[in-house]
């Protein structure tokens, strides 16, 4: 029997021992004693309070809680100051026992804030910086000297609007933004930089660790708001230590470049103010190989060459590496220089210094070949990334400027890394420092273009520029003296040899009549073919940053005549001593040494003003073109003459029949297989594109009769 919720009834006549009471669902915990409940509260509330004390009187000798923990400092954060906690003033509490690293006034290392860093980049407008890609370049100083170094730069770069140009100030100087601007005399008015206040509170006073910190935090916030595309930033022999570490692993975190400006150099670097932010965010990426190939008995002009590449200008740039091809003898007085040269020619506080330098020598054999001549100087560079490893092939007679890397650095980022980079920056061969004096052939005098020769209006009949001062150009020849060939064109000229070589032992290749001078060495004339036959051109600049001189001039090797060969003059055919491996006809004379003009360098301006057009580089399409034969022409007709060109090539040379020239085929990036028609080569044709050019392509082999004289005409005709 169940026991009954409620057993008191007296009736029944006797107790239920086995009765336990149940608590009513009515009866709730409120029905507790009280005191337990007020037991734990007034616990609670001691605990609360005794932390609160505690936190409120910690000792200022035992550093932050990160600190005591064996933790970095964090790098702090925004505090907006309009309606928010103002910034302390005054100094900090002094520590009443002295701590390591602690050395005068720079003593504290509490918490980090930044009372004025919040207001300034939400004034920028999110919209600048919320993309990772974007116009944002950022100019960041510590100290005074620097910010009145850079400063300039700056405002200049904002001058060109190609980029949202940012300045940041993150040293320990307490001066207000305000008057640190008005001392370097620059009102907001005039220059269109966004400033930035990013020093953390008691700066002036912080230790070496907190100012590190310190701007490793700021950078953090700008970086988060604004993703700067590159850091410009002062030397690292003026600017402070705290600083240099915390940009550089900043950078580095960020995978940004940062841009170190050569102490005292700012009007020097003002050409850099005309980049846009995708060549400023690439400014490392352009790499330079010297490649010089020393003629025998040329000892003398080769030391001079290279006694004006060690006094150039190379900082803040990256220095080239340099090789050399010796020939068989070698002078005492070269081999003393050489032992000695110390390259790169830049301090080197590392205790083991790196070579760049390369020598090679020329083992005794007979004469070289055009062919051996070309293979072997092409086999001396390949680049490791085509699209950032480039080759500046020098002749010995070369004396270059100081500025000529400068000048590389500046066209190189500007053409092939802008953001706003054009179809054309694909059809540049590279960059040339010379202008010629001759055409291609080595007859007549080649004529430079002036300002107003140039196809844009925007120079053209205008006011600002001098029209008869001389411009930049295009040239569709290539050049030995000193010229900059982009590493995918290089690249390509390997697989074109290759198969050019091919075609010729196979004998599907007729030996041509040469169009370049034998004056010049004889891969100029397989490169020549492939910039035909790609529409590629070389820049010139409007002024030589080079001298070449005369007294010193060589033959190149493999054009050299017998003496025997020489007194029969011109009516006896000169014979190669390897036939089989002679690609061209050589003409029955022996070449003659032509006199160049030993134009004067002007090394006492900085780059910017050297150049024309206020140091602007002009739009490709913007510049004058001349042919390989060197006529004037337009962008247009060179593409036509491309297209002509094509299929005499492949007729010609490349070891295709009539019908398979005149077919449009597949171009693959750094391949020619589409010039060849050889065992091994699949024809690959786009029969999408070939419906509009098969006609005018079989026009063109139609014309010809096969021979590149007749070939020649009908592409001047249609120049």
């Amino acid at each position: 029997m169940h026991a009954r919720v409620l057993s008191k009834d007296e009736e029944l006549g006797k107790r239920d021992d086995d009765f336990k009471p149940k608590r009513s669902p009515t009866v709730s915990t409120l029905t507790q004693p009280w005191r337990w409940r007020k037991r734990r509260m007034f616990t609670a509330i001691a605990v609360i309070l005794l932390v609160y004390v505690f936190v409120h009187n910690i000792p200022t000798d035992l550093g932050t809680v990160d600190q005591r923990m064996g933790m970095p400092l964090r790098p702090g954060h925004f505090v907006d100051t309009p309606g928010g906690p103002q910034a302390p003033t005054g100094a900090p509490p002094v520590p009443s026992v002295g701590r390591d690293g602690a050395a005068g006034q720079h003593y504290y290392d509490g918490p980090i804030k930044f009372y004025k860093l919040a207001t300034s980049l939400h004034g920028i407008g999110r919209t600048m910086g919320a993309r990772p890609q974007n116009r944002n370049i950022l100019f960041a100083v510590s100290s005074l000297q620097s910010a009145a170094g850079l400063m300039p730069m700056a405002c200049e770069m904002a001058k060109w609007d190609r980029n949202y140009v940012h300045m940041a100030f993150l040293g320990r100087d307490p001066w207000p933004l305000d008057d640190i601007l008005e001392v370097n005399g620059v009102s907001k008015e005039d220059c269109t930089v966004y400033f930035h206040d990013a020093r953390a509170d008691y700066s002036e006073y912080s230790t070496e660790q907190r100012a590190e910190v310190s701007v490793a935090g700021a950078m953090k916030h700008i970086n988060d708001f604004m993703h700067p595309q590159a850091i410009v930033m002062d030397d690292s022999k003026v600017e402070d230590m705290f600083f240099i570490r915390a940009m550089r692993n900043k950078a580095s975190e960020y995978g940004r470049s940062l841009i170190e400006v050569p102490a005292g150099r700012y009007e020097e670097f003002m050409w850099m103010t005309r980049l846009d932010s995708g060549s400023l965010g690439n400014w490392f990426k352009p790499s330079i190989d010297i490649l010089i190939h020393a003629p025998p008995d040329s000892s003398g002009s080769l030391l001079r060459l290279v006694k004006s590449l060690e006094g150039a200008e190379y900082a803040g740039l990256r220095i080239p590496r340099l090789t050399i091809e010796l020939p068989t003898e070698i002078d005492h007085f070269a081999q003393e220089h050489l032992r000695h040269l110390d390259w790169p020619p830049v301090a080197d506080t590392s205790p083991v210094k790196q070579s760049t330098l390369t020598l090679r020598h020329r083992i005794p054999t007979s004469r070289l070949s055009s062919e051996q001549a070309s293979v072997r100087l092409l086999e001396s560079f390949y680049p490791k990334v085509t699209e950032d490893y480039h080759v500046l092939v020098l002749s010995p007679q070369a004396e270059l400027s100081p500025l000529y890397l400068q000048y590389l650095h500046y066209v190189i980022l500007e053409y092939k890394y802008s953001s706003y980079g054009s179809p054309s920056s694909d059809e540049l061969l590279g960059i040339s420092l010379d202008v010629p004096s001759t055409f291609l052939n080595g007859s007549g005098d080649f004529l430079q273009p002036v300002t107003a020769d140039m196809p844009a209006e925007k120079y053209k009949d205008n006011i600002e520029y001098a029209q008869t001062a001389a411009a930049p150009f295009l040239y569709q020849a290539p050049s030995a003296t000193a010229s900059l060939i982009f590493g995918d064109k290089w690249a390509t000229l390997h697989d074109f040899l290759s198969n050019r070589l091919a075609a010729s032992h196979l004998g599907k290749a007729e030996k041509t009549k040469k169009l370049v001078s034998e004056t010049e060495p004889a891969w100029l004339e397989y490169l020549l073919e492939l910039t035909r036959a790609r529409g590629w051109s070389m820049l010139h600049p409007a002024a030589p940053l080079l001298t070449l001189h005369n007294e010193l001039s060589h033959i190149p090797e493999e054009f050299t005549r017998s003496q025997s060969t020489a007194r029969k003059g011109v009516d006896v055919a000169a014979e190669p001593e390897h036939p089989e491996e002679e690609a061209f006809l050589t003409a029955t004379a022996p070449p003659a040494i032509i006199e160049h003009v030993e134009s004067q360098q002007q090394t006492t301006q900085p780059l910017h003003e050297l150049l024309p057009f206020d140091g602007d580089l002009p739009e490709l399409p913007h510049l004058p073109y001349f042919y390989h034969n060197g006529d004037p022409i337009t962008a247009p007709v060179a593409t036509m003459l491309t297209k002509e060109y094509v299929p005499i090539f492949r007729q010609q040379i490349g070891g295709c029949s009539r019908q398979q020239a005149v077919r449009k085929r597949v171009v693959h990036e750094l391949k020619t297989d589409d010039l060849f028609c050889l065992p091994g080569i699949e024809l690959e044709f786009d029969t999408e594109g070939e419906e509009n050019g098969e006609a005018v392509a079989h026009a063109v082999i139609m014309e010809t009769s096969g021979d590149e004289g007749e070939s020649g005409s009908a592409a001047e005709k249609a120049a």
